[in-house]
């Protein structure tokens, strides 16, 4: 079992250090540098103002692909560059990142599929044509492509996805990209980096910069739990804030070099089997906005997403009523279910940080490669990009800082498994009988996603105490053990963190967990030391927060729009 490490020492740990880099934002993004910042040798820190993976990157689709949607706007390279990085995570993640079957139906009334601009009558022409995109996809893939695109029978495809309409079908293909567990993905890199010696510390937000010669020294650092301030001193700098990137390059230089333009995306989550997609997923080809949807089989649901469109308030983003309907008018066009308000249990909305390094104002156009920019003041800012470049965003971060300290430049993280992935092969009949033992065993793929090999130690909690064995929300995989593990070793300070991020509760809960929140609420206020006073508003908060997602205890109630 992993020796657990508090909050309160890691906050220590930064107040008494001095480190060579100090990440700021706790996304993929920072997560995946300090991993391999540390993994170098480095003495790193990272500070996040909220909860791990609490901004945009719990809010994705959950899929680790290419980008098939950016062969028509040309952008080859990034493309290119998520495919090999998709390749080395299915390598370097296994469980957590797995390869998905798409399916992509193409109709006669489609007249601009995938975003194409111009684009054959539909016909043969038009099949051939998409055909070519496909196998140019598998053909940037190279040899880490998971397996070449095929037409697909209108049998494979009734089988398939019974749902999906076939009135109209032109035809349709089957190609290969990846999912995983957005908000897992982020914990594992973070642990990773733990494993290597990074510091690191969630609900610490950064106040101010204490400068020095023109370069910046120290971070003021506010813990958010304590109210209390305190100096963290580093020789580098990195913003990896995402959307709120321009916001601390103000605060660190006074006028910022990058303009982020954030892009709501909204995503419902909806009965698997009301849906019908289970072993694949569905490409919905077209939107009346230029763009594509999925339908993904996920943790037991499906998720249908996402919409491109403007900002709100950055620090709240929500879906409204106008993103339920364009979402499923559009799955009714596709599907033969009719879907309705009703079947949706939960909705959930984040925002892209897109780079604006032109005069385009369509979201939807604005390319997904990432920015970045070292200072002269010694930040160095990297933003924008997409979940699935994490890993070379953070090597071509680290190149800059290693540069700027002198040091030869070192690449380690191409082959370097995550936290609990390395010998997973080997552990998995181990895993799978104890929890046999326990009476858990349909935990056990959810268990192996989330930890690796370190579900040993959730199942071995579980199995010293009789309580927590029990299903967090029956029905669905979560333990009562892993809100014990989450406040022990992945610093877990809220409900919060534990329902809607270390686990899916929240959202794959028709009552979005409020049934168990007294229990979980309890388990948490023993081992984080909560007092009565303390727990009531620890419990109230969550309730608001579930109301202020989905608008109902129960599925989706009226979504306002947020001004």
């Amino acid at each position: 079992m992993p020796l657990p490490v508090s909050r309160s020492c890691m906050v220590d740990q930064l107040r008494q250090g001095v480190f060579d880099v100090l990440i700021i934002g706790g996304g993929i993004t920072g997560a995946g540098v300090a991993l391999d910042a540390a993994a170098r040798g480095l003495r790193v820190a990272l500070v996040e103002r909220r909860d791990f993976a609490s901004g945009t990157s719990c809010w994705s689709t959950k899929l680790v692909h290419g980008g098939i949607r950016y062969l028509p706007q040309l952008d080859i390279g990034l493309v290119r560059e998520a495919l090999v990085e998709r390749g080395l995570l299915l390598h370097n993640a296994p469980q957590l990142v797995d390869p998905l079957l798409f399916i992509l139906p193409v109709y006669r009334f489609n007249r601009r599929p995938l975003g194409l601009r111009h684009v054959p009558p539909a016909g043969p022409l038009l099949l051939a044509y998409l055909e070519l995109g496909l196998h140019t996809y598998d053909l940037l893939a190279g040899r880490r492509n998971i397996g070449r695109h095929r037409r697909l029978s209108l049998t494979t495809v009734s089988d398939s996805v019974p749902a999906l309409r076939t009135d109209g079908l032109l035809g349709a293909f089957g190609y290969f990209d990846a999912r995983t567990n957005d908000t897992r993905l982020v914990m594992n890199v973070l642990m990773s980096a733990r494993q290597y010696g990074a510091v690191i510390a969630n609900y610490c937000a950064v106040v101010g910069f204490e400068r020095s010669g023109g370069l910046l020294r120290a971070a003021a650092v506010r813990d958010q739990l304590t109210g209390e301030e305190f100096m963290v001193q580093a020789r580098v700098f990195v913003n990896a804030t995402g959307i709120w990137g321009e916001e601390l390059e103000r605060l660190a230089l006074g006028m910022p070099k990058v303009h982020i333009v954030p892009s709501k995306g909204v995503h419902l989550v909806l009965p698997q089997e009301r849906v019908g997609v289970r072993q694949a997923a569905v490409v919905i080809p077209e939107t009346s906005d230029g763009r594509l949807l999925f339908v993904i089989p996920y943790e037991g649901r499906a998720i249908l997403g996402t919409t491109d469109t403007g900002t709100g308030p950055l620090d709240d983003p929500r879906a409204d009523e106008a993103d339920v309907t364009f979402l499923l008018d559009h799955a009714n066009q596709y599907l033969d279910v009719g879907l309705s308000r009703v079947d949706v249990i939960s909705a959930y909305a984040g925002y892209r940080p897109l780079i604006r390094r032109g005069s385009a104002e369509v979201a939807a156009r604005l390319s997904r490669s990432h920015e970045l920019i070292e200072h002269e003041s010694g930040m160095i800012s990297i933003l924008g990009g997409k979940l699935t470049t994490y890993r070379r965003m953070a090597e071509e971060t680290v190149d800059r800082i290693q540069r700027r300290l002198g040091q030869r430049v070192c690449h380690v993280t191409a082959q370097l498994p995550l936290a609990g992935r390395e010998g997973l092969e080997q552990t998995v009949p181990m895993i799978v009988s104890r929890a046999q033992q326990l009476g858990v065993e349909e935990s056990v793929p959810w268990l192996l996603r989330a930890y690796g090999t370190d579900a040993r130690s959730v199942l071995e909690l579980a199995a010293e105490e009789k309580q927590l064995i029990s299903p967090i929300v029956p029905g669905l995989p979560y333990l009562l053990a892993e809100v014990v593990y989450a406040c022990r070793n992945e610093f877990a300070q809220r409900i919060e963190d534990v329902l809607e991020r270390r686990t899916w509760v929240l959202f794959a809960d028709w009552r979005h967990g409020l049934g168990a929140l007294s229990a979980v609420g309890e388990l948490m206020a023993r081992e984080l030391g909560w007092g009565p006073d303390e727990l009531a508003c620890q419990l109230e908060r969550y309730r608001q927060r579930v109301l202020a997602l989905c608008a109902s205890v129960h599925g989706i109630g009226t979504l306002q729009t947020v001004i």
